[in-house]
C-alpha cells in the first residue's frame, strides 16, 4: 500500500470515529437534560409539599395553643383507644 491510501484510511477512519462519539456525545446529552429536568420537577414539588406541610404544622401549633383543652381529651382518648387495642391483640 502506498503511504497516501494508508492516510486516507486513518484520516477515513478517525473521522468516522469521530463522527459516533459525537453523536453518543450528543445522545447522552439529550438523556442528561431530561433526567436534569425531572430532578428539578421533584424539587420543586417537594419544595411545595414542605411548605404546605410547614404551614400546617403551624396552624396545628397555634390550634393547639387557643384550644389546647380539646385537644388534651382528644389525646386522651387515642391513649385510651390504644390502650384497648394492645389489650385486646395482647389477649389473643
Amino acid at each position: 500500500m502506498s503511504e497516501f491510501v494508508k492516510m486516507d484510511l486513518f484520516f477515513f477512519i478517525t473521522s468516522l470515529v469521530t463522527v459516533v462519539l459525537g453523536i453518543l456525545l450528543v445522545i447522552l446529552l439529550v438523556y442528561l437534560i431530561r433526567i436534569l429536568s425531572d430532578v428539578k420537577h421533584i424539587s420543586n414539588q417537594a419544595k411545595t409539599v414542605s411548605d404546605d406541610l410547614k404551614q400546617d404544622i403551624d396552624d396545628l401549633r397555634q390550634n393547639v395553643r387557643t384550644e389546647g383543652i380539646r385537644f388534651g381529651h382528644v389525646i386522651n382518648f387515642l391513649k385510651i383507644s390504644l390502650k384497648k387495642v394492645r389489650k385486646e391483640n395482647n389477649g389473643n
